[in-house]
């Protein structure tokens, strides 16, 4: 089976049937142009996580560049949090110049937010991208999940979810991810395959077509 990890921090054991983007973010301590690597054996995501909003003009200069790299196929992760230490009306002004960046090149945007759904959905009806969005790491519960899926947005789940979010009614709808834990995009797969009861199989190929989808890959 081809096994996708839609979001990383972290390189995987070199394993031919795996598939992942690795998230990078301008404040690492390197300019990201040198974390973009020749002989990668993956795809990079790039973006202000909402916890690292600093030096706003340098950021996101940062990753408009790094949006020219073939590699980079996605913006993120970019989104609001309302325990981050940055004021909203910021949080929500640098994810709107993520998103406008995400449209014009051409790239799906990855999506951090906490407790601020509200805010994320009125962005995004402001705005009505073309290109997908993605919430990482969801845990919200089945009603949260139902109301996100009809405005359009992708849920990515990692190896901690609720599973009343797992509908087999939308799957064409569901990426997977190991974030930052210590888990295998494997052992992913088969907690989320398991709670929805189905197929190991067919959830791997669902999600393998829904990544080509996404990313055009």
């Amino acid at each position: 089976m081809d096994y996708f990890d839609i979001h990383t921090h972290r390189l995987p054991d070199k394993e031919k049937d795996i598939l992942f983007i690795l998230n990078c973010m301008p404040d690492n301590g390197n300019p990201l142009s040198d974390q973009l690597v020749s002989d990668f054996r993956g795809y990079y995501s790039i973006g202000i996580h909402p916890g690292y909003i600093a030096d706003t003009e340098r950021q996101l200069q940062e990753v408009r560049e790094a949006c020219t790299h073939r590699l980079v196929i996605a913006v993120g992760e970019a989104g609001l949090d309302k325990l981050a230490d940055a004021f909203l009306p910021e949080q929500i002004k640098i994810f709107r110049i993520q998103a406008l960046l995400a449209e014009e090149f051409g790239k799906p945007l990855i999506i951090h937010c906490v407790k601020a759904w509200a805010e994320l959905i009125s962005v995004r009806k402001e705005l009505n991208p073309k290109m997908p969005w993605i919430i990482h790491g969801f845990r919200g519960n089945g009603q949260l999940a139902s109301q996100l899926i009809k405005q359009g947005f992708y849920l990515s789940f990692g190896g901690l979810f609720n599973p009343e979010a797992l509908q087999k009614e939308y799957l064409n709808r569901i990426l997977a991810e190991t974030d930052d834990s210590d888990l295998s995009i494997c052992n992913v797969y088969q907690r989320l395959a398991t709670s929805m009861q189905i197929d190991a199989a067919l959830f791997s190929n669902t999600l393998r077509d829904n990544v080509r989808k996404v990313f055009a890959i």
